[in-house]
This record gives C-alpha cells, structure tokens and sequence, in this order.
C-alpha cells in the first residue's frame, strides 16, 4: 500500500466505520443484568446511563478483569462500580488517525462516535477489519521478523496471516 493510500485511509472521517448498534443499561443494576443485556444484542459493550445522562461504559473485558478475576459475586455487584468514566467521545467527522491516537492515549479499544447524541461506535476492530481491504501496515504490531495480533497477541510469520487470523477469530460476521 503506498503512503498516499494509508494517509487516505487514516484520514478517513470515523462516520464511515461506525457500528450504530448500542446498547445501555442503568448504572445501578448488577454486572449480572449488563451481561445478560450484552449476550441478548450480541455487543462486547454496553453504554452506562444514570438519571437519564450516559455516564461511561462496561465491556466484557471490565467484566473480566474487574470481576471474575477478582472473584466479586455478578449478582450483587453493580455496574456503576466498574464503570469507565468520563465516556471517551470523539465526532463523527474526525479522521480515523484522531480515533487511533484516542485510543492509545487512554488505553482503549473503542470510541462512542458523537453527533449531538451518540449515534454508534469505532472499535480498533473495525478499522484493522479493513487492513486486508486496503493493506494497511500498523507498525506497532510488528517487530523484525515476527506479526502479533493486536486481540489476542498470537504470533505469526508474515502480515497475511495475522489478516487472516483477525477476520477468521476476531471479526467473522461484523
């Protein structure tokens, strides 16, 4: 891919990559009740609102890390405990290299994309489900002579694998 195109491509604004499917739930139910609400519409987040204003959000690795490994009940824990705030936002018209420095910056994996109101997500998915398409190389995930997926850290030998992985594990249907 030439400079031309991956400047093109990072350039894009993040409204040509964004999900519209969310999902929200009240702060003061349990992980429990956001868990069963994220496996019903199929995401790996969930938008977390109190008195009516979002106020962060969950995702399945929140839940992960913050209680199962912890070995906190589901059941009697409520969401507001865990969730991350203030809600990282970035416009519908910001470029996808603004979205990817968002995410570094806080450590992060997706962006609630505003226009007024959310209106979906961008996920570091979503713009590496498109590397195949536009051969993209993201230099963070390669060293000398190995590739690593940036999901799960499996190591591959060359940059069409790794694509290969991430469409067959990571995106399948999305």
């Amino acid at each position: 891919m030439s400079d031309d195109m991956v400047l093109e491509l990072l350039n894009e604004p993040v409204s040509k990559f964004v999900n519209p499917k969310m999902t929200a739930i009240e702060s003061n139910l349990t992980i429990q009740d956001a868990a069963q609400s994220m496996a019903e519409s199929k995401v790996d987040s969930i938008l977390v609102f109190e008195n009516g204003k979002i106020t962060g959000m969950v995702t399945e690795k929140d839940i992960l890390y913050d209680i199962v490994a912890k070995g906190l009940d589901p059941t009697k824990t409520i969401l507001k405990q865990i969730t991350k705030s203030p809600l990282i936002t970035i416009p519908k018209t910001s470029p996808v290299r603004e979205a990817l420095d968002l995410m570094k910056k806080h450590d992060i994996r997706r962006l609630v994309v505003m226009d007024k109101r959310p209106i979906g997500l961008i996920t570091q998915k979503m713009v590496c489900g498109n590397l195949e398409e536009h051969r993209l190389l993201l230099p963070e995930l390669e060293t000398v002579d190995k590739k690593f997926c940036p999901y799960c850290s499996k190591q591959f030998k060359d940059k069409k694998l790794v694509c290969r992985h991430i469409d067959n594990v990571h995106i399948k249907n999305k």
